[in-house]
């Protein structure tokens, strides 16, 4: 399985969750609801969402920004851009199944 389902606590869809290899943990995107920001295509083997997906987190400590994420996903691929904070910054790596 690529992508989960995210419900809310009356069980509506309102978006997916996929594993991302480059921050090594969970990344969601929203398709309805109050957070909906992106379309997506239905397809959960070859997704597909739109705009792309920036992430930019905070360390848990409390001394600063975590490392920043920005990707599209395209046809089950991972692209992620330039300004990407990991190693996988400027590759294309396909959607993964999500880790035991």
């Amino acid at each position: 399985m690529k992508l989960l389902r995210a419900f809310s606590a009356e069980g509506e869809r309102l978006g997916y969750m996929f594993w991302c290899p480059g921050c090594d943990e969970a990344h969601p995107f929203y398709v309805a609801g109050p957070n909906a920001k992106w379309t997506f295509n239905g397809d959960e083997e070859r997704p597909t969402f739109a705009p792309s997906l920036l992430l930019q987190r905070s360390k848990n400590d409390g001394t600063g920004r975590g490392p920043r994420c920005h990707l599209f996903l395209t046809d089950g691929v991972l692209q992620y851009l330039g300004d990407c904070e990991h190693a996988l910054a400027n590759q294309s790596v396909p959607l993964q199944e999500w880790p035991l």
